[in-house]
C-alpha cells in the first residue's frame, strides 16, 4: 500500500474558508470546528485511500485537472476533487457534490 502527502491547493483553501463562514453562521462554534475537523481528517485519509478513486470522466472535473479524482464525504454533501502527482495528493477543491456534472 502506498502513502502519499496530502497537499491542499490554494484553490481549495478558498473552497474551506467560504464554507467555514458558512458553517460559523448556521451552526454552533463548536458544532462549526467539529465539521471542519471531520473534513479535515477526511482530506488526510487520502494519503492512503487516493489509489482507491478512478479518474474521473467529468468534464467539470477534468477542466480543474486532466487527472482528476474525486472522493465524496462521510455525508456525500462534499466532493473531495484531487489528483496524484509522484508521491503527493493535490487536493484541487471541495465542491458540493450536487454541483458536480457528470
Amino acid at each position: 500500500m502506498r502513502i502519499y502527502n496530502v497537499r491542499v491547493l490554494k484553490s481549495a483553501e478558498a473552497d474551506i474558508d467560504e464554507l467555514a463562514d458558512f458553517l460559523f453562521e448556521h451552526l454552533s462554534k463548536e458544532g462549526a470546528y467539529r465539521y471542519l475537523e471531520f473534513m479535515k481528517q477526511e482530506v488526510l485519509s487520502l494519503s492512503v485511500y487516493a489509489d482507491c478513486f478512478g479518474e474521473s470522466h467529468s468534464e467539470m472535473l477534468r477542466a480543474i485537472h486532466p487527472n482528476a479524482k474525486r472522493m465524496l464525504s462521510h455525508n456525500r454533501k462534499w466532493a473531495y476533487v484531487f489528483h496524484i502527482d509522484r508521491d503527493t495528493v493535490f487536493v484541487d477543491r471541495i465542491l458540493p457534490s450536487k454541483s458536480i456534472s457528470n
